[in-house]
């Protein structure tokens, strides 16, 4: 024990003690500090990183949503509201022409027929999927959403294919084919041999479709911007911020009356539960600890 006490009166005593500790202190906190630094770059060159790709998964679902939108507007809704009143009008005429008499006298069926081809859809479809599921970190519903678009840009581009070709073999026809049956198939008007709905039903698919393509890719705009937004709470000093997360606006009057109607879609919404926020989970624990505990009867009672 005296020659410890010895050895540490000697270290102590010793005119380089304190310059050394204070060498040690200083070395660790240098090394201490660069860590940290290093750590801080790291984060942050991640994070920007996250920023740039979900700014990137945004631009590419607001280009794809806005081409389906642009399509809907030039092509489909006009071209619908035409089709289902010449529809409505053919079958008043034929109304009449059911309640008539034997002697009463009306014109062929007749109507203007759109048979102008649709543009197949070319969007950057792949590109989006590679960065949502490759570079940032999201939900499964923000996954299904990218699954879901690409489902609906597949099927719409396949009706189109199936309505452009339809038309080409109707107009490779020619004047073999009269006006009367022309309009009996454009319509699908059911006849004493039934009835072909495949135009009818093809153009009606191609309006599904290309809802389906704008509401998923609006939610999906809408969940990686707030998914975005909390990677992003991150920090940093005020004066090295990170680059803000950009933001789709659809409450314009020409998008809002190109939105599908939000109801058909809530089935599909309904199968994502959300998670509990804090005040759920609170507010389930005060319920137990509150629920009252009867004691189980005896055998007798």
């Amino acid at each position: 024990m005296s020659q410890l006490s010895s050895l540490l009166h000697f270290i102590y005593s010793s005119p380089n003690f304190v310059p050394g500790i204070v060498g040690v202190t200083a070395s660790f906190a240098g090394a201490w500090g660069a860590q940290v630094s290093i750590l801080r770059r790291e984060q942050k060159r991640e994070k920007l990183a996250s920023v740039r790709a979900f700014n990137e998964a945004l631009a590419l679902s607001f280009a794809i949503g806005n081409n389906f939108m642009s399509l809907k507007s030039q092509h489909l809704m006009g071209m619908l509201e035409r089709f289902r009143e010449t529809e409505k009008n053919v079958q008043a005429h034929l109304q009449r022409i059911l309640a008539s008499k034997p002697s009463d006298k009306f014109e062929p069926i007749a109507c203007a027929m759109e048979l102008h081809t649709l543009p197949i859809s070319k969007v950057p479809i792949e590109r989006l999927e590679t960065v949502v599921f490759e570079k940032i970190t999201v939900d499964t519903k923000t996954l299904n959403l990218v699954i879901e678009i690409h489902k609906a840009i597949d099927a719409l581009n396949t009706s189109i294919r199936t309505r452009n070709e339809l038309i080409q073999k109707w107009l490779g026809e020619g004047p073999t084919v009269n006006d009367s049956v022309r309009t009996i198939r454009y319509l699908g008007i059911h006849t004493d041999k039934g009835a072909d709905e495949t135009y009818k039903q093809t153009l009606f698919a191609i309006e599904k479709y290309c809802d389906d393509c704008i509401y998923f890719t609006t939610r999906l705009d809408v969940e990686l911007n707030k998914r975005g937004n909390k990677m992003r709470r991150y920090r940093f000093p005020f004066f090295n911020p990170l680059p803000q997360i950009a933001e789709a606006d659809f409450s314009s009057e020409r998008a809002q009356r190109l939105m599908p109607d939000a109801k058909e879609y809530e089935d599909w919404e309904s199968g994502f539960v959300k998670p509990p926020t804090f005040r759920d989970k609170l507010t389930k624990l005060v319920r137990r600890k509150n629920k009252k505990i009867t004691p189980p009867k005896s055998p007798e009672a």
